[in-house]
């Protein structure tokens, strides 16, 4: 046996089967929060509407934000990797572990993008966004918070000169059918990095911070919640409401402190539900949110099925049917799948590819307690 990424044993002939340890060491609130991401990013994608419900935009900006989390866990949570001899070469392990991670979850998103769905696929993004946290992983938090602002504020302005710089019209225009396309795609595209790096970056900041303690939890829900409603307030009284997706300043500040403020709350209620029914009803969200990947790409897969089954536009009452379905499937699913395994299918491969390979953990190290920074047991 080893140790999976949650801190749990992992047969090595298959997936992570669930056997018994030393208590729980997942974060449920987290999981809580990713669980609602994805089923908000879901009725984002099958939802009538103008683009611009409240589940628009902010589950996905949540999602960021828990993605930087999750790198922040992975590397050390709030105690990262010191700089002692050994450190070194710990450190490099898990930066090649992210970057794996990343290059993976960049091959899963542009495979997923060759469906042709309508929906902006983020993986690919997520991907490259990892990417370029890889060098900034152990950075002070302070600067990891300080850097996070200064993208907020200048990022809408570099992607504004990219895609000036890059239009058919501009200095250096790159054509749809140019190799830089896809890769420029990332830089000023649907999930811009010059403005989505704030909230991953903001993510592991928190991590950083250490986001299980109650002080923090008390910054992320009182600030988070006081700067979203001034910014979405002023916004609105001067007459230039925030919009979802149109990766503005004020998006960036107002979202990103609402999606800061929801996982300072999960994080600090959902801990705390001792009571079976509270349990009951919250474990189909935490089981989800426990494999997100594996959910978000199989709700793909079947969006893309239905549309190539039904072609024509949907009536609303359609596309209402079909996230109810998907919905109820991706809860049900994760209950069921979790009762036996640890993992989700998707994150059991990629944990695999990331953490078992291309190195083994050495000898002697599970007897001394130690483990490297990609095994970290909070996520």
């Amino acid at each position: 046996m080893s140790t999976d990424d949650n801190g749990g044993a992992v047969l090595r002939g298959g997936p992570a089967v669930v056997v018994p340890r030393r208590g729980d060491t997942r974060i449920p609130g987290l999981d809580a929060a990713r669980g609602l991401a994805i089923l908000g990013m879901l009725a984002a994608h099958t939802l009538p509407g103008d683009g611009n419900a409240f589940y628009d935009g902010r589950s996905s900006i949540l999602f960021a934000t828990l993605a930087g989390i999750s790198l922040g866990l992975m590397t050390g949570g709030a105690h990262p990797v010191d700089r002692t001899a050994t450190a070194g070469a710990s450190r490099a392990r898990a930066r090649l572990s992210i970057a794996i991670r990343a290059l993976l979850l960049i091959a899963l998103g542009l495979c997923l993008w060759l469906l042709e769905t309508n929906i902006a696929i983020i993986l690919d993004s997520y991907g490259f966004l990892f990417l370029v946290c890889v060098p900034l992983l152990f950075l002070n938090r302070w600067a990891l918070a300080a850097t996070a602002v200064v993208c907020a504020l200048i990022g809408p302005a570099v992607v504004d000169a990219l895609v000036a710089a890059t239009s058919w019209d501009g200095a250096v225009p790159v054509a749809d059918d140019n190799p830089l396309a896809i890769p420029l795609s990332w830089l000023d595209s649907y999930y811009p990095a010059p403005v989505w790096l704030a909230y991953v970056l903001a993510g592991l900041a928190l991590a950083r911070f250490g986001v299980t303690k109650p002080r923090v939890h008390l910054v992320m829900i009182v600030g988070g919640v006081t700067v979203a409603a001034l910014g979405y307030g002023l916004s609105s009284a001067f007459g230039e409401p925030v919009v979802a997706h149109t990766d503005t300043t004020t998006e960036a500040i107002s979202s990103g402190a609402l999606a800061i403020a929801v996982i300072g709350l999960l994080v600090a209620c959902v801990g705390r539900v001792r009571g079976a029914v509270g349990r009951r009803l919250l474990w189909p969200l935490i089981a989800a949110g426990a494999m997100p990947l594996s959910i978000y790409t199989a709700q793909v897969l079947a969006i893309a099925a239905v549309e190539a089954l039904h072609p024509d536009a949907p009536d609303d009452a359609f596309s209402w049917m079909l996230f109810l379905c998907l919905a109820a499937g991706s809860l049900v699913f994760s209950v069921v799948w979790r009762l036996r395994f640890t993992q989700g299918p998707l994150e059991w491969l990629f944990a695999r590819l990331t953490l078992r390979r291309p190195w083994r953990t050495p000898r002697g190290a599970a007897s001394s307690g130690q483990l490297s920074p990609s095994v970290t047991p909070t996520r």
